[in-house]
């Protein structure tokens, strides 16, 4: 109580008593609370506005309740003591029993009742998985290179239920995705191009599979079952075209192997990249001329003469990033290559003059012929030296063995009977049949030694030891004696031809002490000849042959 007293000069009143009463203002009528955000995963936010202040009052005081404020609320704008505030929930889940927001006024003689009001917040969901995979095949046939593209559906907005996605997530499952990888685009791309390694078709359980993300947390995943068939090795060649080029050469027959060329890829079968070629059998392991064992083609040599067998072949087969192909096989198609035939026959010349024991001929034989579709063409040429009694009397003179012409010098005057040369053709096949061809030597009556004697000579002795040597020569010869020659003893040589003519003389020779002299003799043609010889006392007479 205050008393109030009226105070003057003269007297004194009663005094006046007043009662004083406190009056508190009355709790806020409302609170409002008005959603900004509600559907965005970890940022929902709500706005708090409180009623005027009523007289009296001179502020508000905030206050949240309950495990969603506490645990995932802060206050964006405003404070406790605002009339209006924001607040911002990190929290998807829904407001529980005793999560709320209460308002008081505040006065100077004292705070209002609080009026409390219930969150509103409801649950928040993750997004629905993704509707569908879209699966676009880029190359699908090429070996060891598959290569997909798979696109995800637009990132789907929020609801208001569900949040919003907020990127992609994808990943391979099952046996194909060790030999995946990804070309273009991350795990986190609306489209990624993936490639694959292997050739085979997908199994069960290799499939892609996609999911949104959000802040809600990830959706459900979409699966797609990859689509790989598998991608086989190419076929089998279809042909190979072997081209005789040389099929009568002995021994260098010449062929030409060409494969198809290289298949493309089906929509099954991978495409063709190179050639293996191989040749077995009994004809051997040829030669290659031109190109390789692993090109479309190639030229082969073979050294065998032989006609392929049951099994000799030459195969092919194509090779490629899924493996090779079967073979393709061909026979080979060679022939058997023959000898030549025996030479038709042998032309036989006397070579003039004919000498007596020193009678030539000469010997040509055909030409060498040439291949035939079964006979190889001849080389050259192999004679045998003549047979028989005249013949084995017989001397090459001129030419080679393996020479189209040869000729022969024969110390024997007498009649060839059966008598024979013989000559054959050579060749990388093998050498051919013999031709032989008997001897044309007539019977020549030549003259005794006693006739070519002269009358001086008549009384001359039989050899007495002297040696000529060599024998045959070409005029140039030694004469070597049984002895040594005393100084006494002179030294006479005549030299007759075949006819009886005395041709040279040389008198009084004088080679004391000695047992050998060479001499020369010039411009005698080719034939026989006789030397008589006188030393001292003795004398002889001996043939020699004269070959240039």
């Amino acid at each position: 109580f205050i008393k109030v007293y009226s105070l003057s000069s003269c007297d004194t009143s009663l005094a006046k008593s007043i009662s004083l009463t406190r009056t508190v203002v009355a709790t806020p009528t409302a609170v409002t609370i008005t959603p900004i955000q509600t559907n965005i995963c970890g940022a929902r936010k709500y706005r708090y506005s409180a009623p005027a202040l009523p007289a009296g009052a001179l502020g508000y005081v905030w206050a949240f309740e309950g495990s969603l404020y506490s645990g995932s609320g802060t206050i964006d704008s405003g404070t406790v003591n605002s009339r209006v505030l924001t607040v911002t929930y990190t929290s998807n889940a829904a407001s529980a029993a005793g999560d709320s927001v209460r308002l008081l006024y505040t006065t100077g003689c004292g705070n209002s009742a609080s009026k409390a009001a219930k969150l509103s917040n409801t649950a928040l969901a993750v997004p629905a998985a993704p509707t569908a995979i879209t699966i676009t095949p880029l190359i699908t046939n090429v070996c060891n290179n598959r290569v997909y593209r798979y696109s995800a559906p637009n990132l789907p907005t929020a609801s208001t239920t569900a949040g919003a996605a907020t990127g992609w997530f994808w990943q391979l499952t099952g046996s194909m995705s060790e030999f995946a990888t990804i070309d273009s685009g991350d795990e986190g791309s609306q489209k990624i191009v993936v490639s694959y390694t292997s050739n085979n078709a997908a199994a069960t359980g290799d499939s892609i599979k996609l999911t949104y993300l959000s802040l809600c947390g990830d959706s459900k995943a979409k699966a797609s079952k990859l689509s790989n068939a598998k991608i086989s090795a190419p076929a089998a060649p279809t042909a190979i075209t072997i081209s005789a080029i040389q099929t009568n050469v002995c021994g260098a027959r010449r062929y030409r192997y060409v494969a198809p060329a290289l298949p493309a890829a089906t929509t099954t079968t991978g495409e063709a990249t190179g050639y293996v070629w191989s040749i077995i059998g009994g004809l051997g392991t040829p030669t290659i001329d031109s190109g390789s064992l692993t090109s479309r083609g190639f030229i082969a040599t073979f050294a065998s003469n032989a006609a392929a067998a049951t099994g000799d072949s030459v195969r092919v087969l194509y090779t490629s990033g899924c493996g090779n192909s079967l073979r393709k096989a061909s026979k080979l198609s060679n022939a058997a290559l023959g000898v030549p035939a025996a030479p038709a026959s042998v032309t036989i010349q006397q070579v003039l003059p004919d000498a007596c024991g020193a009678r030539v001929y000469r010997y040509i034989a055909p030409a060498l012929p040439a291949a035939t579709t079964t006979v190889g063409a001849a080389s050259g040429y192999l004679w045998t030296s003549p047979t028989g009694t005249v013949g084995s009397t017989g001397v090459l003179d001129s030419g080679l063995t393996s020479g189209r012409i040869i000729r022969y010098r024969y110390s024997s005057n007498a009649a060839a009977t059966t008598d024979s040369i013989r000559v054959r053709y050579t060749s990388g096949c093998g050498n051919g049949a013999v031709k032989a061809q008997k001897l044309s030597n007539l019977a020549k009556v030549c003259l005794l030694n006693s006739q070519i004697i002269t009358s001086r000579q008549a009384t001359l002795q039989p050899n007495s030891g002297l040696i000529i040597f060599p024998n045959p020569n070409s005029g140039t010869f030694k004469i070597r004696f049984e002895r040594p020659v005393t100084k006494s003893e002179k030294i006479a040589i005549l030299i007759f031809d075949d006819k009886g003519n005395c041709i040279k003389k040389i008198n009084n020779l004088i080679i004391e002490g000695e047992i050998e002299k060479q001499f020369v003799v010039d411009n005698l043609s080719n034939g026989l000849y006789f030397i008589n010889y006188i030393i001292g006392n003795l004398s002889g007479v001996e043939r020699i042959i004269i070959l240039r």
